[in-house]
């Protein structure tokens, strides 16, 4: 009987230990796949896939790209990190009555702009206006979520997206013919005085002023 006993606790050790050791293989697996995936692509200031590392051989600072899997001991720049991910193709229940390649939602219609696709503020309005939409501006409270959904599926290639608010005379706006400025979800710390142009942080959907000079993605609006 203290043979079958002992025999039993031996067996119930090792069954105990492989679970252990799998339940550890499998953390690592999860951890792995998830420094693959989107926790990269929103770190603030690295376009898509980029990690910023500190390496101790080399007693600095080194960037590695998830998606290509290259590595650089400079800081990569918007749109270095190639062709990014194929994009995301707009199913008939999306698109609504809106023309192609926009999403269909409050009875208005958005436009997010390509991976790669990159402008100014001035130039995303110049690009808004061309297809007939203005840069985003809020109407009701539920459009950023909507929003920060559809970018995390869409995978925009930089951590803002341009909307239509601006600073003049000391005070923020959405532009002629929008609602008023009132109530804003600032990131932390925000607004910072680093530009007069409005960004949101695609991460969070909250608020944050950017010098109007960098380039981001950008997300037109329009009626159907």
């Amino acid at each position: 009987k203290q043979t079958v006993f002992i025999m039993t606790r031996v067996a119930m050790v090792t069954l105990l230990v492989v679970f252990c050791a799998a339940l550890i293989v499998e953390a690592k697996s999860l951890h792995k796949n998830k420094r693959n995936s989107e926790s990269f692509r929103l770190k603030r200031g690295l376009p898509y896939g980029w990690e910023k590392k500190f390496d101790g051989k080399m007693n600095g600072f080194i960037y590695i790209n998830h998606v290509t899997g290259e590595t650089r001991t400079s800081p990569p720049t918007h749109g270095s990190s190639g062709t990014g991910p194929a994009p995301v193709q707009i199913s008939a229940r999306e698109q609504g009555s809106c023309k192609p390649g926009w999403r269909y939602a409050f009875n208005f219609c958005y436009y997010i702009s390509a991976f790669a696709d990159i402008q100014s503020h001035s130039g995303a309005q110049a690009a808004c206006k061309t297809q007939g939409g203005e840069l985003f501006w809020p109407q009701f409270v539920f459009e950023s979520f909507f929003l920060k959904k559809t970018l995390n599926k869409v995978k925009i290639s930089t951590h803002f997206f341009w909307t239509n608010g601006e600073k003049h005379s000391g005070k923020w706006d959405w532009g002629t013919g929008h609602p008023a400025f009132s109530n804003p979800k600032w990131s932390a710390g925000q607004p910072d005085g680093s530009g007069t142009c409005l960004a949101v942080y695609a991460h969070t959907g909250f608020l944050d002023d950017q010098p109007c000079e960098t380039q981001y993605n950008y997300v037109c609006k329009t009626k159907p």
